[in-house]
Parts: C-alpha cells; structure tokens; sequence
C-alpha cells in the first residue's frame, strides 16, 4: 500500500508540474493570441476589450488559480478559437493520433525484439551485420527527415501509399512507418545488446548443462532481458508522442499532434494546457504500466524498492 501510496503521489505531482510549467512558459512567450484572432487591421480598444472579455488581463496568479479550480472540477477550458470544450477539441482528435502511436509501438516492439533477439543469436554473421546496419541507419534519420524521404519515394516515385489523406487504414502506414523505423532500431540495438549481456551468464550454462535445448534457453533469456526493454520502450513513448505532432504535420493528419501544432501558431492557451495535460497522464500511466509488468516478470525489481 505504501509503495502504491508513493507511486500515486509521484504521478499526481508530475501531472501539477507539468501543468504548471506549461501555464507560465506560454504566457511569456512572443505573441499575443487575441491580436491574432481579430487580425492585423483591429484596433487597439477592440484587443484591448477583447482581452478583458476572455480574462486575459487579470493577474496571472488568479489565472492561474481559476485554470487549476477548473482541473479539479474536469473542466479544461475552452479554446480562445473555435469556442469550443477543450475535452470535446481533444475528442475530436483523439482518434488518429491513438490509432498511430498504438500501432507504432507495437510494430516497434514486436520487429525490434524479434530482430535483436535473433542478431545477438546470429552475432557476426550475415543477418547481425544488416540488424546493426538497419539500427545504426535508420538512426541517422530523424523523424522530421524520413517522413519526406518516405513520401517521395513510396508515394511520388512508386505511388504506393496516399499521402495527406486519413479515413481508412491504409493512410496510417507511411505516419506509422515514420515513427516505427528509428523507434524499432533503438529497440533492436537494445535487445541485441541486452540478449549477449544475458545469454553467457552462469545460470544460462547452468540450463545448458540440464539438457535444455536453444529455443527454450533463449525464451528465458528473452524473460531476462524484457524489463530492460519495456524500461526502453515507456522512455521512448515521449519520443512517439513529440514524433506524433511531427508527423501529423507532414501528413496532414487531423490529430492531436496536428491540434497542438496549429494550437501553438494561434497562441491558443487552453488547448496547449489541455493536450500537455493529456499527454503527461497518458506517459505517466503508462510509466507505471511498464513498473507493473516488470515487476510481474521479475519479482526482484518490487524487492529492490
């Protein structure tokens, strides 16, 4: 109970954190949102009064204040825009952007295991050297860079894919492939290097010695070796979700990437708050998903804490 208690209390002050960092660091920023909404040829007295109206020249700390009163009550504003329910704003973007980062990860963590695990057992033949040649390449390609490379040859060159279309599931392969490339290389490199870590040590001889065959020595050693690589995966997904707003971008995706993207051109406070919120308890509840399954796997990770 105790180490739950402190777990909820971490989650629950990285979330007022995140938040509260977020709320200020807009608001110093350049750029001013109600000029932005009325347009170049307004008057000073209508910004003027049309920040009154949104509650933009009260004092930052009863700002501040009103934001938080409002988290507590599950009401995250409205966009300064489209006047719109930030909840109803998210829900109308949630989709796309879940459908990518789902499939991402786990076509990620499915190839990246299966092709670390299969380079540390091949180690220095043929297929380890193009399982660390894939890793070390598609390392070298941002997320920002591939995505054009990926639209001109597969869908200009080749016309495989469409390209700034969403409604059916063949217009997320190139955004998926964009986030899966580099994050599969991590994950690759990672179980490689974790398998060869594992598979010499004195238990494995041990196995070895009782008549255990290689396919179930290296399912054990894969035991082993996976909270190394869920620990890898949950410190990539803020990697996938920064990936995300990119990708959106490039593909035209109407997501929350795309939301955010647009959300912090226009200066829109409410909606940027409310996807940092978003996104920071998706991370941590998934930070503690992955605490909970190592601990599952092995024991000795609950004991250590």
């Amino acid at each position: 109970m105790s180490l739950f208690f402190n777990k909820l209390m971490y989650f629950l002050v990285t979330v007022f954190l995140s938040l509260t960092l977020i709320f200020f660091l807009i608001r110093f920023a350049p750029g001013d949102p109600v000029a932005r909404i009325l347009g170049p040829n307004a008057k000073m007295e209508e910004i003027s009064k049309y920040r009154e109206q949104l509650g933009l020249t009260r004092p930052l700390h009863i700002q501040y204040f009103s934001y938080l009163t409002g988290i507590f009550r599950g009401d995250l504003g409205n966009s300064l825009y489209s006047k719109k329910k930030i909840t109803t704003l998210m829900g109308e973007h949630f989709l796309p952007t879940l459908t990518i980062a789902f499939f991402s990860i786990l076509l990620a963590f499915v190839f990246g295991v299966i092709f670390g695990t299969l380079s540390g057992i091949y180690k220095s033949k043929t297929f380890d050297h193009l399982a660390r040649f894939f890793s070390i390449t598609s390392l070298s390609f941002p997320v920002f860079s591939l995505g054009p490379v990926l639209v001109y040859l597969m869908a200009i060159k080749l016309k495989l894919f469409p390209v700034s279309e969403w409604g059916q599931l063949k217009h997320a392969i190139l955004p998926v492939l964009t986030l899966v490339i580099p994050l599969g290389a991590i994950i690759t490199k990672v179980t490689r290097n974790k398998y060869l870590e594992e598979v010499n040590v004195p238990w494995v001889e041990f196995l070895r010695a009782k008549g255990m065959d290689d396919r179930g020595v290296n399912l054990r050693v894969l035991k082993v070796c996976m909270p190394t690589i869920l620990n890898i995966v949950g410190i990539q997904l803020s990697v996938v979700l920064a990936g995300t707003m990119i990708t959106e971008t490039i593909f035209d995706i109407p997501g929350m990437g795309m939301l955010l993207f647009e959300s912090i051109q226009n200066r829109d406070y409410p909606v940027i708050q409310g996807i940092i919120v978003y996104s920071t308890i998706i991370y941590m509840a998934i930070y503690f998903t992955v605490d909970f399954i190592n601990e599952k796997i092995d024991p000795r990770i609950g004991q250590k804490k």
